[in-house]
């Protein structure tokens, strides 16, 4: 099998929150399929949203790129499967996870994005705190929409309806799902 690489961006402000937890069970599993894994803390880093960039996708240009996001866009685009972990924030996800996302705006039709992304793997993590009702497509929706869009394979999610802060450890089914979904993403994208 061929070295994968797997970033993990970590939405939620919170470490060792429920979706944090589930994210760390996703990298073991696919550690335990011989994966490379990053963390990126997205709240530890210097974001800004995306400025003004223009109608004309070639033309456009990223006026803030002196902060931390064209780094974890670059190394988005270096890895084979990223991972999108947030937590369901007001129907979203969350600012530190939008703001990434938004700011590929201005890099949409660089090279060494497209050409990085396309082919790549796609994985949601989410946790939401709703009693009766699953909020994950708040989540999952959009990253299978940013999965299309950069012709990249959308791997699937795991998400867990728990609000209390790091409850998430006392089920540990859901962490063993999230441990087996890493394993087969990396299994995933090593089959081609």
């Amino acid at each position: 099998m061929p070295d994968i690489t797997v970033v993990i961006l970590l939405g939620s402000p919170r470490r060792n929150g429920n979706t944090h937890l589930m994210a760390e069970a996703f990298a073991e599993g696919a550690r335990s399929e011989g994966a490379e894994v990053e963390s990126i803390f997205l709240d530890d880093l210097n974001l800004r949203p995306i400025g003004p960039v223009g109608d004309v996708w070639e033309e456009r240009e990223d006026v803030r790129a002196d902060d931390d996001t064209p780094g974890v866009l670059h190394r988005m685009a270096a890895a084979d499967i990223v991972v999108f972990a947030s937590p369901v924030y007001w129907q979203g996800v969350t600012a530190q996870m939008k703001m990434v996302i938004d700011r590929q705006s201005a890099y949409y039709v660089a090279p060494w994005l497209r050409e990085g992304m396309e082919g790549s793997g796609f994985f949601a993590i989410t946790a939401w705190g709703a009693p009766n009702e699953d909020q994950s497509h708040w989540v999952t929706e959009p990253v299978k929409l940013w999965a299309q869009g950069f012709e990249a394979r959308y791997l699937g999610e795991v998400g867990a309806n728990v609000a209390e802060w790091g409850k998430v450890a006392e089920m540990p089914g859901k962490l063993e799902e999230a441990r087996e979904k890493g394993a087969a993403a990396v299994r995933a994208m090593g089959d081609g």
